[in-house]
C-alpha cells in the first residue's frame, strides 16, 4: 500500500519516471534522486519553475495518487486527481439520490467525531471546555457555537493573541492551518474517488462555484489532527512555512488514530473513513460510517 507524500521544494525541479520510480533532478543536482512510484500517495508541487514529464503524471493518477499545485506562498492553487469511478452501484445511485434521512445522520456523526477530537486536542495542553462537553451530550451539536468556544481557547494555547479563526487573515497559524487542511483535503479527493463516490455530492456542505462539498464534510473529524500537529510545531525551534509544510508532509504518513481495536496511520484512516462511507450509502445505514478518534 503506498504511503509517502513527496514534497517539491526546490525551485527548476525536474519529475520524471524511469523504471518504476519516480525521479526528481534539480538543476545543479548530479543526479536525481528516486523514490518507487508504489509508494507514493500524493505529490505536493511548492516551489517555482517544476517541470513533470506526462509519463510521471500519468503514472502518479494511474497509481491513485494525486498532485497538490501551490503557489510561491505556498496556497494551494489546483489539484491534478485520478478519473471518477463506481466501484459499488448502489452507493453511488444512493447518494446521487441525496437521502435527505441518511445524509443528515451522517452529518451528525461527522460532527460529533469533529467535536470530540477537538475536546481531545485541547485535553492535550490540559485545557477544558464545559461547552464542548456538553454538545457531546447533545442529539444536534451547534458547530458554529463549538467552533467559537474551541478557537477561543486553542489559539491562547498555542501562543497566539487571536481568539478567532479566519482563514483570510494572513497571520502565521492562519496560514499554515490552511495549507494543512488543503494537504488534508486532497487527500480525502483522493480517497472519495478510489472508493467511487461523487466529491461534487455533499451530505451537508452545498454544492458551489469550484467547490467538492463532499470533501469538506469527509475531512471534518480529521481537521483537529492538523490543529494538534500545529500546537506542537510552535513549540519548534525553526517554525518557518517550509519547516511547516515539511512537517505536514511526514505526520501525516506517520500519525496514528485510534479505530475499533487498533490504531491506523493517518494517511489510511482517511481511506477507512472514505470506504466505510461508501458502506454507509450502499446499505442506507449511517451506522456503517467510521471517524477517526485521536489518541
Amino acid at each position: 500500500m503506498s504511503y509517502h507524500i513527496l514534497h517539491v521544494f526546490q525551485h527548476g525541479a525536474m519529475l520524471g519516471k524511469e523504471r518504476g520510480h519516480v525521479t526528481c533532478q534539480g538543476r545543479e543536482d548530479p543526479k536525481p534522486r528516486t523514490m518507487p512510484l508504489e509508494d507514493l500517495r500524493a505529490v505536493i508541487i511548492a516551489a517555482r519553475g517544476v517541470t513533470m514529464s506526462s509519463n510521471f503524471i500519468s503514472s502518479v493518477v494511474e497509481r491513485d495518487g494525486i498532485i497538490l499545485h501551490c503557489n510561491e506562498s505556498y496556497q494551494p492553487c489546483g489539484v491534478t486527481a485520478p478519473l471518477q469511478r463506481v466501484i459499488d452501484t448502489r452507493a453511488f445511485l444512493n447518494q446521487c439520490a441525496r437521502p435527505k434521512r441518511l445524509n443528515d445522520k451522517l452529518w451528525g456523526r461527522m460532527l460529533h467525531g469533529k467535536t470530540l477530537n477537538q475536546t481531545r486536542v485541547l485535553n492535550r495542553w490540559d485545557i477544558r471546555s464545559a461547552h464542548l462537553q456538553r454538545a457531546l451530550e447533545q442529539k444536534q451539536i451547534d458547530e458554529g457555537n463549538c467552533a467559537k468556544r474551541y478557537w477561543q481557547l486553542y489559539f491562547p494555547s498555542i501562543g497566539w493573541s487571536a481568539t478567532s479563526r479566519d482563514r483570510k487573515e494572513n497571520t502565521a497559524p492562519n496560514q499554515m492551518l490552511n495549507y494543512g487542511y488543503t494537504v488534508l483535503a486532497a487527500l480525502c479527493h483522493r480517497s472519495l474517488l478510489v472508493h467511487g463516490l461523487t466529491p461534487s455530492l455533499g451530505v451537508h456542505h452545498t454544492t458551489r462555484y469550484q467547490s467538492d462539498p463532499l470533501v469538506y464534510d469527509l475531512m471534518e473529524a480529521f481537521r483537529p489532527l492538523v490543529d494538534c500537529l500545529l500546537a506542537e510545531f510552535m513549540t519548534e525551534p525553526d517554525a518557518s512555512m517550509k519547516a511547516w509544510c515539511k512537517k505536514v508532509g511526514t505526520e501525516l504518513r506517520e500519525r496514528r488514530v485510534l479505530h475499533t481495536r487498533y490504531s491506523l496511520k493517518l494517511m489510511d484512516a482517511i481511506d477507512a473513513s472514505a470506504s466505510s462511507l461508501t458502506r454507509s450509502y450502499a446499505a442506507m445505514d449511517a451506522d456503517a460510517f467510521w471517524v477517526p478518534e485521536l489518541q
